[in-house]
């Protein structure tokens, strides 16, 4: 993560005097502590969580969760049930609100990946594990071709060296076999008091000093290698139509194309092709690990001929059902007035959807179920918000924000780019809401909060995890973390926050790849995540007041980007 300076010195000076000593805490913030003991009963005592069973039930059952596929239909659906057992009101599969350009909200299909099968049988048989990207075509039966490596990008070098059929029948990989580095640095790390007190006091960037931490952002993973583009790169100039190279190999008869991730180890990184295009018009795509496409390569830089064979079964859903997991346990004297919990939904198809997310849908669902079952009075209706279609872009969490408290404004969803931009709408619901919590990076324990930018909640979060210091929730940070469903929230002006989480094996092993299954879950943590979420969204609750909302000027932050 990129940490900014945000603040002059005298003020830095001043913040850092404050939080260096004893926790600050907000002088008309209490803090039941009873109320607390009872949820941390329910929540971090081993036989009576049930953050795990849920975790199972999500990733073993009913993983992965495809956004638009018939297995998020089926989670969505168990979810729904087990809420209503735990006595949760208001519990449905929220339908997405109606799309005016009638595409189904950039769903028009759906798509499974129902067969795999795919093994080198010359010059010596093996086989090979793989995943194909999201809506693409399967092969319509098993075939069989030999494998090409073929590095020319632009039209006119395809054109002149393959036109005319000398791809047809043929697979193709785009690039030689990638470098795989060793595990240099442990794959699994936990926040150090050092990387905790640089998120809470980031150093001043000195003049011609490398930052923290280094140039690149926290959490930086290999991306896939030797797939070929769908469009651009040398092929595309001055607005012209990118060329596209893969319908130029689907059009020379090619039987599919493979890429990899560079990480090895077995490990490789899933996406999806286009969810709008024709299947008609889409080739075969498949990701395989480091270590079965550099031996496939390395063979035919020896001009040793590779045969493989393949059959693969995807199958499209047309305009799939679109909704977001909703339920709620109703304040009392405030119950006009709404908590969120929240995290997505969704998951790619590669593993069962363990860290990326079912980690943070489990832990909400639990902390629901842990304020249900403690039996603590909550004035006002804490609702959990599960996220459909966040790997696609926050759509989920986005459309809800929109129908329910209203639009950011500005140029979000214009088409052409002409006209002007439309303008903000808040709802009534805008000023009944006080905040949003969200988890969504990993299964890591929590060990503090982004503020977002929100430097007013400081000495209120401060009181809050003085209750959790013992279990490692120590910090808190003005930056803002970027890419996930917290922001639906922020961009409308309402308060939304991320916890700041250990990464485990979040970016080494686990995000949007093979390995994202159960077992890369730590229960502890777990437990621990869905208790703090819990006690959050009860201290929210029961607070005097709406949490106070950041000004328009409020101070910038580091922000993580992409998607999870």
């Amino acid at each position: 993560m990129r940490r900014h300076q945000i603040l002059g010195l005298g003020l830095a000076t001043v913040l850092t005097m404050a939080v260096v000593g004893l926790p600050l805490r907000a002088a008309d913030e209490p803090v039941d502590y009873d109320a607390l003991n009872r949820i941390k009963t329910q929540g971090l005592v081993a036989t009576n969580s049930q953050v795990m069973e849920v975790s199972s039930w999500l990733t073993d059952v009913h993983g992965p969760r495809l956004t638009g596929s018939p297995g998020i239909q089926k989670a969505g659906e168990w979810a729904v049930a087990k809420m209503k057992e735990w006595g949760l009101e208001n519990v449905a599969l929220e339908p997405w609100p109606a799309d005016p350009n009638n595409n189904n909200n950039g769903f028009p299909r759906g798509w499974t990946n129902d067969k795999f099968y795919l093994a080198a049988v010359a010059p010596q048989a093996f086989p090979i594990p793989g995943t194909p990207s999201a809506w693409t075509p399967g092969t319509n039966g098993l075939v069989n071709g030999e494998v090409l490596m073929v590095t020319e990008t632009t039209a006119e070098e395809l054109k002149t060296k393959y036109a005319g059929g000398r791809l047809k029948g043929k697979w193709v990989i785009t690039s030689p076999a990638p470098d795989v580095q060793a595990y240099w640095t442990p794959p699994a790390t936990r926040h150090t008091d050092e990387s905790l007190n640089l998120l809470e006091r980031p150093r001043y960037a000195e003049l011609g000093a490398t930052p923290p931490g280094g140039a690149g952002a926290r959490g930086a993973a290999p991306g896939r290698q030797g797939g070929p583009a769908a469009g651009g790169g040398r092929g595309a100039a001055g607005g012209a139509t990118p060329f596209n190279r893969n319908e130029f190999f689907r059009s020379e008869g090619v039987l599919g194309v493979f890429s990899t991730a560079p990480r090895g180890h077995g490990v490789y990184t899933i996406g999806g092709g286009s969810r709008t295009a024709d299947p008609a018009t889409l080739l075969t795509t498949i990701t395989i690990p480091a270590e079965h496409y550099g031996r496939i390569a390395r063979m035919i830089a020896k001009n040793i001929a590779v045969t493989l064979e393949a059959d693969v079964k995807n199958t499209y859903h047309p305009n799939p059902a679109m909704f977001n997991v909703v339920g709620e346990i109703r304040g009392t004297d405030k119950a006009d007035e709404i908590v969120m919990l929240g995290a997505h939904f969704d998951s790619w198809h590669a593993s069962t959807g363990a860290t990326d997310n079912a980690a943070g849908s489990a832990a909400m669902m639990e902390a629901m179920r842990i304020l249900k079952q403690s039996g603590v009075r909550l004035r006002r209706t804490v609702r959990i918000g599960l996220w459909n279609g966040e790997e696609q872009g926050l759509i989920g969490s986005r459309l809800y924000v929109n129908q329910h408290f209203g639009t950011a404004g500005g140029g979000r969803g214009r088409a052409g780019g002409g006209g002007a931009a439309p303008a903000p709408t808040i709802l009534p619901a805008h000023a009944k809401f006080s905040g949003y919590f969200n988890i969504d990076n990993g299964t890591g324990a929590i060990r503090g909060v982004y503020m977002q930018g929100n430097q007013a909640m400081a000495p209120i979060f401060r009181a809050w995890m003085e209750p959790f210091r013992n279990i490692g929730m120590t910090h808190v940070t003005i930056n803002n973390t970027g890419g996930t469903d917290h922001g639906s929230f922020d961009a409308v002006g309402l308060p939304g926050f991320q916890f700041i989480q250990d990464t485990v094996e979040y970016n080494s092993m686990t995000h949007h790849t093979n390995l994202d299954s159960y077992e890369r879950l730590q229960p502890e943590d777990m437990r621990r995540n869905a208790t703090i979420a819990a006690a959050f969204a009860y201290l929210t609750a029961n607070r005097e007041e709406l949490l106070p909302r950041k000004p328009a000027t409020a101070a910038p932050g580091g922000g993580r980007g992409g998607s999870n």
